[in-house]
């Protein structure tokens, strides 16, 4: 009997790229909760979480263009951003109701809606940037605002190679987080040790050149993103809440 050899490419496929955003998510969290924010452990944590937000970003110009159903796609996004309010803003408010900012998982809806926006067909070329304008101001009354819009887009615009992808998300992150730093050093203004953190938004560049273009996981995979998010967030909370 012979034995079916599968031919696999070298490399991390889209799910192992999601499954290692949620764990970095979870260590950006649980740091924000319970590590002090002047403490090398906390800087560390957060600069690993840092990897998260950009690498959501890609795979929302990837489902774009994958997906079967963009409608159905949409919809999803709106269900779980409904979903993520409550257990976000329990989290980090101590409220299932009030939160100062929206959950991740409305700016990637809105990331979305970006990505769709510069794509349709049906939208006249003169009001494609004020609509990403607009969508930009919304995303900034959430989890990292306009950053992701426009990391989200830097993936989008230049797509079709990777390597350009990687170059166009470099230079964003290099105007959102690195140039500050430069900044503020240069004109020696206090600033939080903290801050050094946000440099780990180059940690998906590596993570995103390794990306071999295969799905991976299985027929569930996708759901799991959605259903963690929302599901961690609650479960910190109430450790918070218990032991705060």
């Amino acid at each position: 009997m012979k034995i079916k050899s599968e031919n696999k490419k070298i490399g991390i496929t889209a799910s192992d790229l999601k499954y290692l955003a949620i764990m970095a998510m979870f260590i950006d969290h649980a740091a924000h909760l319970f590590i002090q924010d002047d403490t090398p452990l906390y800087c560390c944590m957060r600069f690993i979480g840092r990897i998260t937000a950009p690498i959501m970003c890609f795979f929302i110009s990837e489902g774009y263009h994958y997906t079967k159903n963009l409608k159905k796609y949409f919809q999803r996004m709106a269900v779980f951003a409904v979903i993520s309010h409550f257990a976000f803003a329990f989290c980090f408010n101590g409220s299932f109701i009030h939160s100062n900012k929206e959950s991740m998982i409305t700016t990637l809806f809105l990331c979305l809606l970006a990505v769709h926006t510069v794509n349709s067909d049906k939208l006249k070329k003169e009001f494609v940037l004020p609509a990403i304008v607009v969508i930009c101001k919304f995303a900034d009354f959430c989890d990292w605002g306009m950053e992701a819009v426009v990391y989200t887009l830097a993936f989008e615009l230049a797509r079709g190679n990777r390597k350009n992808q990687i170059i166009a998300y470099g230079t964003t992150a290099v105007a959102f987080k690195l140039l500050p730093l430069i900044v503020i050093l240069i004109k020696n203004v206090p600033y939080s040790f903290s801050y050094w953190c946000n440099l780990g938004v180059f940690l998906p560049i590596p993570l995103l050149l390794l990306y071999n273009g295969e799905k991976g996981g299985g027929k569930y995979t996708k759901w799991v993103f959605y259903i963690f998010y929302p599901a961690h967030l609650l479960l910190l909370g109430v450790i918070s809440y218990v032991y705060g």
